[in-house]
């Protein structure tokens, strides 16, 4: 008998996502499964999938979303409540992700023997990978935190038309990435600062997978404490939603580790993103 990808309807995508609500800390758990079902309420138009190996999701939550782009590289996520990678495995080989379609999106350390094994299965280059440390703040920590707006700055809710500065100066940028970061504005909590004119100076969005994400602060407004106050401003409205706060920080990247651990937050595993 041939293995077979079935979608999964979306009347149980809750269901599903009640299998991991244990795993509220794991990058492709319950965040991403709860982000991407709240999504597709406010906008029933996204070509977003969740798939299972021949239908039995329900075994050991084993699951594929795809995220189907208009512009730019399509996303991958995946997980399994299984410690026998397997099922995963046999999953992502029948849906085959061929090279330069899929962006293999936060998956934690545990995963990178299986995306490794699909690249060399199905890319004719080498995947490049990148390494994160993946922070949590404790709902205890984020209720410590408390901000001042520093004079001449205004804080507030990012606006669409933000998306292209924001892309302008992300390092991560692609083509077609501004189309991705309008989707976070328009789908997600966020913060931004705004200087006296309403220029943009520093801004922190909140990634599909349920996380802190794309902080920045401009060279002009650098050592004011802006990046700390992103990141306790969204923080908090993650946590008034009911969720886990969680942030990917790149390796190399010690200035920002700095700050995430000097405000609290604990390292818990290592996240990796592929294409």
């Amino acid at each position: 008998m041939s293995e077979a990808l079935v979608e999964i309807p979306r009347s149980d995508w809750v269901k599903l996502r009640e299998l991991y609500t244990h795993r509220d800390t794991d990058p492709l758990g319950y965040p991403c499964i709860n982000n991407f079902i709240q999504w597709v309420e406010k906008d029933p138009s996204l070509k977003v999938k969740f798939l299972s190996l021949n239908g039995d999701w329900q075994k050991d939550g084993t699951f594929i979303l795809t995220w189907h782009r208009d512009v730019g590289l399509n996303h991958l996520y995946f997980n399994t409540l299984s410690e026998n990678l397997d099922t995963i495995t046999k999953a992502l080989e029948v849906l085959k992700p061929l090279e330069n379609e899929y962006i293999f999106f936060g998956f934690a350390s545990r995963f990178k023997p299986v995306v490794e094994h699909i690249g060399k299965k199905f890319y004719t280059k080498e995947l490049f990978v990148v390494g994160t440390v993946w922070y949590k703040a404790s709902k205890e920590l984020v209720d410590t935190f408390t901000f001042e707006v520093p004079p001449g700055l205004t804080l507030g809710n990012l606006s669409v038309k933000d998306a292209e500065t924001i892309n302008e100066i992300w390092p991560h940028r692609a083509p077609g990435s501004v189309h991705f970061v309008r989707n976070l504005i328009q789908l997600n909590v966020n913060t931004g600062a705004y200087d006296e004119n309403g220029k943009l100076v520093a801004w922190c969005l909140r990634l599909p997978i349920g996380s802190l994400g794309l902080l920045q602060v401009l060279d002009s407004h650098k050592r004011m404490g802006l990046g700390q106050l992103m990141v306790k401003s969204l923080s908090k409205k993650i946590s008034a939603l009911g969720d886990q706060v969680l942030s990917p920080v790149v390796h190399k990247n010690t200035a920002s580790r700095n700050m995430f651990e000097k405000i609290g937050f604990q390292a818990i595993d290592t996240v990796y993103w592929a294409d």
